[in-house]
Parts: structure tokens; sequence; C-alpha cells
């Protein structure tokens, strides 16, 4: 089991609800059911960990009846990292090396929200996780199926590392079910280029400008 960071039992964060061990990751569930803030972010990341606003997790589930191995395939793995796989899972996405469009697909029209709740409702009361892994692993580690009808969780994961490593795109918020098919993703610096990236990988991309976290994008896939 992970070390807990001193910052998760600060006044930071709320009540942790339960802690679970799954494929040799730690996951910490809070009792915070919207997006997490910026300094939530940047003191989870010092301490090496990632969070994200998980569908699965909700004010309806019982952490102590459920185990996360319900919620994978039976049998899943992760696959070996390799090069090979990244330049593949990119190739699945429409991306090049450097994660931005390969010119094998038209980008979609990228919509502008008029407010958070266009793209990110707390209605859903989607609940907020830490998990001790870097933030690119996350959609792999929650097992995550929005894009199923493009590419594995693990080929997104790719996709975000390599976004992650160029940009500094984090994964914000995702559902819990396979017809949760948004990805919301925080991108640091605007740019033309990503955005279009976004708009090639997905099918509708919608970005919004938030006062604590900057720029926005939800990505669908249908």
């Amino acid at each position: 089991m992970s070390t807990i960071p001193e910052v998760f039992t600060s006044d930071l964060f709320p009540e942790n609800i339960g802690t679970k061990e799954f494929r040799s990751l730690t996951y910490i569930f809070f009792d915070q059911f919207n997006l997490p803030t910026a300094e939530q972010l940047e003191q989870a990341k010092a301490a090496g960990w990632s969070l994200i606003t998980w569908g699965w997790w909700n004010s309806d589930i019982d952490l102590e009846d459920t185990e996360l191995e319900d919620i994978t395939d039976e049998g899943d793995s992760l696959p070996k990292l390799t090069d090979e796989f990244a330049a593949s899972s990119l190739r699945t996405f429409d991306l090049d090396s450097q994660g931005l469009p390969n010119d094998d697909r038209e980008p979609q029209p990228i919509e502008e929200a008029d407010s958070l709740d266009d793209i990110f409702s707390e209605d859903k009361a989607w609940g907020l996780v830490a998990i001790s892994c870097p933030n690119w692993q996350v959609p792999a580690a929650c097992e995550w199926l929005g894009c199923m009808n493009v590419g594995e969780p693990f080929e997104i994961a790719q996709v975000l590392k390599v976004w992650q490593n160029n940009w500094g795109v984090e994964a914000l918020a995702f559902g819990g079910e396979e017809d949760d098919a948004d990805l919301l993703l925080r991108v640091p610096e605007e740019s033309g280029d990503l955005l279009k990236a976004f708009a090639v990988a997905s099918d509708q991309v919608i970005t919004y400008k938030n006062d604590d976290l900057g720029l926005l994008a939800s990505l669908w896939f249908d």
C-alpha cells in the first residue's frame, strides 16, 4: 500500500471516505463531488499523485461493498508500454508522434460553452479520487470506457501522456459508464494546433474558460 501523503489529510481536502488497493495502485475517495481546485491539483501533483472527478464514484456507491475489480474486464491487464504500442495508440486516434493531427481525419467543429455547467454538471455528483499514479495513466487506472468505439483505455492514456509531456494537459473528469463519453481536460495554454488535435481525436470539443482552472476542453467520443 502506498503511503498516504499528508496533504490528503490537511484542510485542503475534505473527509477521506475510503481507500482501496487495485493494480498495485492506491485509490483515495473523498467527500467532494465537484471538480478539483487548482490548488488541490498542484498539491497532489507535488506529492506524485493524480486527482480525477470520476463518475463511477458517486453518492450512491457503498465503497465497503464494492470492489474495483467489478468495473474492469475479466483478466484485463496493462499492456507492455513499448514505443511501438505508444505509436499505435496515437494512430488509433489519427494523431502523429507529437500528438497532433496526422491529416487522416478532418477535425470536428470546436464549440465554446457559456458556463461550466454546459461541460460539467455538478448535478451528476461525481466524486473526487486521488490515485497513486501519473495523471496520464488515470483513464487506464479507472478503466474509462468512454472512448471504446475508438480505442482502449490504455490507448487514450498513451495519447494523454503525449499531450501532457508536450503541453501539460491534465485529465480532470470522466464518467463511470460506457455512455459517459466525455473526457474533461485542463489545458494550461491555449493552442490552435492542440485544440485541432482534440477535434481530430474525438467527435466533439467544447471549451470553457474557468476562473480557477483556466482553459477547459470537453472531448466527446461517439
